[in-house]
């Protein structure tokens, strides 16, 4: 009944999406018949960690810009990764990000398959390093939204948003918390949501800004009515600003709040680090229903198409936003180096060394952070 009910709003999500491509695709105008400018970078992956041994895989990045659209405008994206490991875990993942209409209108959605391992702590933004346990989740995931600008001036966009995922929890360790079957989503389950987005972004390069503004606001709301399995709801901001300094340098600065009430399962939860918010920090080596992160970037040119950065942050997870205190920030610092690996577009690749409170983490990725 709910994959009935996720292929329906799929359906509609992507028709709603024809229909605001269908009058551009219609144009019989010269102009319209210019040829599209594209891109494609297809790399392998290669990588080794103690919970996937050896694993290899595939991710590219492909990019459009429609006929008649002026050189500056914002090109549309397909991200895609394929990896598989020797102990025979895998993700598929695909990533469209589509302008529409002269950026009248923003198509995005994000697909997921996997079956990885994860780890847990606990919830808590001390929780001792001794409560470390493993688990292993097959999953499913869609992120669809469709907005539309209303202010061409300022580049706002409003909208609606969808989540959905399904985790069917393959393994867990024995006699810990996960196993005991008390925690929230330790067995797994569906979590399905809606809710409404709003974006204002002046940046001036999607993938490598140099100046403007990114600010988003989500909300979202799960529950049985949407087929979720939990019953809870997320606030979810993330405000960017980017400012060109000295040669051909730039700032970056970024704070992110997120805020769940009701009873989310215990992977929906705040997670603070990976490789966006607080690198240096495994993912969800801290988690709770709130997290605040303040970050910063200087990023510089370095010798032709390479380029570094160096960064910093501070960050913590509570139980609610009035909860959070000034003496529970850990920091995040590090330093990184970039290639540019489509010039047209400004899109790189990444690898970061960060450091943590006891922790480091070493990351290679595309794009920037934030």
């Amino acid at each position: 009944m709910r994959s009935r009910f996720v292929a329906g709003l799929v359906f509609v999500f992507l028709l709603a999406a024809a229909a605001a491509a269908l009058p551009v695709a219609q144009a019989k105008d010269k102009e319209a018949k210019e040829k599209a400018r594209t891109g494609l970078v297809v790399l392998p992956v290669i990588f080794s960690m103690p919970e996937t041994k050896l694993g290899v895989g595939v991710g590219g990045l492909f990019t459009l810009r429609p006929a008649r659209s002026a050189p500056t405008a914002r090109p549309s994206s397909l991200y895609f990764i394929a990896i598989y490991t020797k102990l025979k875990q895998f993700e598929l993942g695909l990533k469209p990000e589509l302008y529409l209409q002269n950026e009248r209108y923003l198509v995005n959605a994000d697909f997921i398959v996997n079956k990885f391992p994860n780890k847990y702590w606990g919830v808590g933004n001390d929780v001792p390093d001794s409560w470390e346990e493993n688990y292993t989740p097959r999953t499913l995931s869609a992120d669809l939204s469709f907005q539309r600008k209303l202010s061409a001036a300022q580049k706002i966009y409003v909208g609606v948003l969808y989540r959905f995922e399904h985790i069917k929890m393959l393994k867990t360790d024995e006699g810990k918390m996960l196993a005991s079957g008390n925690v929230p989503g330790s067995q797994g389950g569906t979590s399905s949501g809606a809710g409404f987005i709003v974006n204002l972004d002046s940046r001036d390069n999607l993938f490598y800004p140099r100046s403007g503004n990114y600010f988003q606001v989500k909300t979202i709301f799960y529950g049985g009515l949407l087929g979720s399995d939990y019953a809870f709801n997320l606030l979810d901001v993330d405000l960017r600003r980017y400012v060109s300094v000295f040669s051909r340098g730039v700032l970056a600065f970024q704070a992110v709040l997120q805020t769940y009430g009701g009873t989310a399962p215990f992977y929906k939860m705040s997670k603070l680090g990976g490789d966006a918010t607080m690198r240096g920090y495994y993912k969800g080596r801290y988690r709770d229903r709130s997290l605040l992160a303040l970050q910063a970037e200087v990023r510089f040119p370095v010798w032709k198409r390479f380029s570094g950065v160096v960064f910093g942050g501070f960050g913590q997870v509570a139980d609610g936003p009035g909860r959070l205190r000034f003496d529970g920030f850990k920091y995040s610092i590090g330093f990184g180096l970039r290639f540019l690996v489509v010039p047209k577009e400004g899109a790189n690749l990444r690898v970061d060394q960060a450091f943590g409170q006891g922790s480091s983490g070493f990351y290679f990725n595309a794009n920037e952070a934030f």
